[in-house]
């Protein structure tokens, strides 16, 4: 899976959903967390529509986390504080990148979580 679909799935999850995927993988394997979750501040650029010139709109506040599950790097960047909520979603990004027998299992939870967002939507 492209790590920009990833990326929106796991954006529009919720806290609850990551938890139950991520949490039998952290219970499993060892993972190391290289940036623990913390807040941060991130600037939001925006299009200007006539002069189509970019411009910084201001800050949002977003928790970020890194983590590393058998030899491969999970990110997430999230709006929001939810410190739990990012922590898995980096952890399911490293997933996806390993070669682990979850790894089918977890993509595919998550292909159907976007067809039930796009259903919402």
């Amino acid at each position: 899976m492209e790590i920009k679909r990833l990326s929106r799935i796991l954006g529009r999850c919720s806290k609850e959903t990551i938890e139950k995927l991520a949490q039998p993988i952290m219970k499993k394997y060892p993972v190391h967390i290289i940036r623990k979750p913390m807040k941060t501040l991130v600037m939001v650029r925006m299009k200007e529509t006539i002069a189509k010139a970019d411009f910084y709109l201001g800050e949002i506040l977003a928790c970020e986390a890194l983590v590393e599950l058998q030899g491969q790097k999970g990110f997430a960047l999230m709006a929001g504080d939810i410190m739990d909520k990012v922590l898995g979603a980096a952890v399911l990004d490293a997933v996806c990148k390993t070669d682990l027998p979850e790894k089918a299992q977890v993509e595919a939870a998550l292909l159907e979580e976007e067809k039930k967002q796009q259903a919402q939507h």
